[in-house]
């Protein structure tokens, strides 16, 4: 082999690990950005609830708590995986300003498809190419979980701007491993998407 070769060589390895490491980088970027995302919409969520509460709004509140709980189950997902991967996530404090009970659920409606719609899908993409299987799944629940809710969201702000509130489901059940939610009385009897038996659900009424 000559020199020329045996340089080439020994930078193609040197290159190999690097690049495979900005590549794991890059997902596990993703996924922080996607951790921070659910923890503070966990939060805002919350305050959301406390907020149509006092408005004379509990069943908008109850729509905000279970999508307050949902948004956690896929924030401690995240982080699990991230602390696999060796990533630490530092506590999430978000700054945000509480408008009308209706503006709120708009809000909330837009970035989560947004999130959903968009991102979840690129950062999906990455991870899968990434072969990062966890991350991967985490993901996918996230985003079709998510999907798959955006129509309560409209339920609610029509039910608001109808003042037709008290129509609104007084009962949700959310699956404590993937997050996904349920408004009836009495959801199948395992998760559609992770299939968790509905005995373990979380009420929320």
């Amino acid at each position: 082999m000559s020199m020329k070769h045996l340089r080439h060589l020994i930078l193609t390895l040197f290159l190999i690990p690097c690049l495979l490491g900005l590549t794991q980088n890059k997902t596990a970027g993703y996924l922080t950005e996607a951790y921070r995302f659910e923890s503070t919409n966990s939060q805002v969520f919350s305050a959301y609830a406390g907020q149509a509460e006092n408005s004379g709004l509990p069943r908008v509140s109850l729509f905000f708590k279970a999508i307050a709980k949902s948004a956690s189950i896929h924030a401690d997902n995240f982080q699990k995986v991230l602390s696999q991967m060796g990533v630490t996530v530092a506590p999430t404090t978000p700054a945000f300003t509480l408008k009308t009970p209706r503006e709120n659920a708009e809000d909330a409606f837009s970035a989560v498809r947004t999130e959903a719609g968009i991102k979840y899908t690129e950062y999906l993409e990455q991870a899968s190419a990434d072969g990062e299987m966890n991350a991967a799944k985490a993901l996918r629940w996230a985003k079709e979980t998510e999907q798959q809710s955006l129509q309560l969201y409209t339920n609610v702000i029509t039910a608001i701007a109808n003042n037709s509130s008290s129509a609104l489901p007084s009962l949700y059940w959310v699956c404590p491993k993937c997050g996904n939610l349920y408004d009836v009385p009495t959801p199948e009897k395992e998760c559609s998407f992770c299939y968790t038996e509905r005995e373990k659900f979380i009420k929320i009424q």
